[in-house]
């Protein structure tokens, strides 16, 4: 046996050890370089679902800057670096045997995207994969899979920092995506000041909300429900005390409950949040009541799990990231106001 074959079988050997230790399971992480923050998870992949180990996250608003400026810029990069860095540490230091670096859409509308791929792989030796809408898209149907879903066809909403994917979701899987570059973090930063915001930035924000998705939703089939993923749409959920987050609610419900937050100030609220978290929530409220509204939703639920859960879900079936793309044959285009296509430092 040659010098290669036994490093090959040394190393089986301790991933075998490793193996036992974590009960036999595979153990990965992800880290969700996204327009709000950067986030880290660490979980354990089951045959049935996954089970979290670790979940950190950092504030990095990457999104308003690339909304403002086009580009992240050299500082604002080596600090992204730096905190994927200090993840992947945490990660191996949990025996992640996988690590995977997922860009959303601050990443993927930043003009200088590659020199932030190229400064994470330099740092940690880590693919920066920028996702597509549609993987996006089919990740955190994924995710939402995890949990309860209603029987298609539904929408599976995801309403992230930058902008909002919207999945028909029928019998055969994701019939068509729809981006729009409009998310929580954005929103909230440039419209939504204030806690709560002036009665005329709230009206002037959905008048803005419903110009951008009529122009970017035509006529489609009618769905009984949407499932909204990301973090303000988990925000939201949590304002409704009563009932569990995986409910299904009628629309009428959502549209009175966003009001209530629209006027009321963040400490009056059932589960009171800091101002900066409340705007995002009121941002992601005000982005799913445009889209009830517009595909005439009668009901909607909040998904727990979402882009990364979705992510090592997929990982733990043996399916690649680069596979998660995309609408079924026969599906119509996807339509939006941002470019397509998914992109991977090689």
């Amino acid at each position: 046996m040659d010098l290669t074959s036994l490093s090959a079988a040394d190393a089986a050997m301790r991933q075998r050890s490793a193996d036992r230790e974590n009960g036999g399971h595979r153990r990965a992480a992800v880290i969700d370089i996204g327009s709000n923050t950067i986030h880290l998870l660490v979980a354990d992949c089951l045959p049935d679902g996954i089970r979290p180990v670790r979940d950190l996250r950092v504030r990095a608003r990457l999104g308003i800057a690339v909304a403002d400026r086009g580009a992240l810029g050299a500082m604002r990069i080596r600090a992204v670096a730096s905190v994927v860095h200090a993840f992947a540490v945490e990660a191996r230091a949990c025996r992640a045997r996988e690590i995977m670096v997922l860009g959303t859409h601050a990443v993927r509308a930043a003009v200088d995207r590659d020199a932030l791929a190229e400064a994470v792989e330099t740092t940690t030796g880590l693919q920066v994969h920028v996702l597509s809408p549609e993987q996006e898209a089919a990740l955190c149907l994924a995710g939402a899979a995890l949990g309860p879903l209603p029987p298609p066809p539904f929408l599976c909403v995801d309403i992230g920092g930058g902008s909002c994917d919207v999945a028909a979701v029928d019998a055969s899987g994701i019939r068509g995506v729809t981006s729009v570059a409009v998310g929580s973090g954005v929103l909230a930063a440039r419209d939504l000041d204030g806690d709560p915001p002036s009665a005329a930035q709230a009206n002037h924000t959905a008048a803005r909300l419903e110009r951008m998705f009529q122009a970017a939703l035509p006529g489609h089939a009618e769905f009984a429900e949407a499932v909204a993923t990301g973090g303000a749409a988990r925000r939201l959920g949590r304002q409704f005390i009563d009932e569990p987050g995986t409910t299904a609610r009628p629309a009428s419900q959502l549209l009175d409950v966003v009001e209530r937050l629209l006027r009321s100030p963040s400490t009056r609220w059932p589960h009171p949040v800091k101002a900066a978290r409340a705007a995002t929530a009121r941002a992601g409220g005000m982005i799913l009541r445009e889209i009830v509204i517009r595909w005439r939703v009668p009901r909607w639920r909040v998904s727990p799990h979402g882009l990364r859960e979705g992510a090592l879900a997929r990982r733990a079936r043996g399916l690649s990231l680069d596979a998660a793309a995309a609408p079924h044959a026969g599906a119509p285009h996807r339509h939006g106001t941002e470019g397509s296509g998914g992109h991977r430092r090689a």
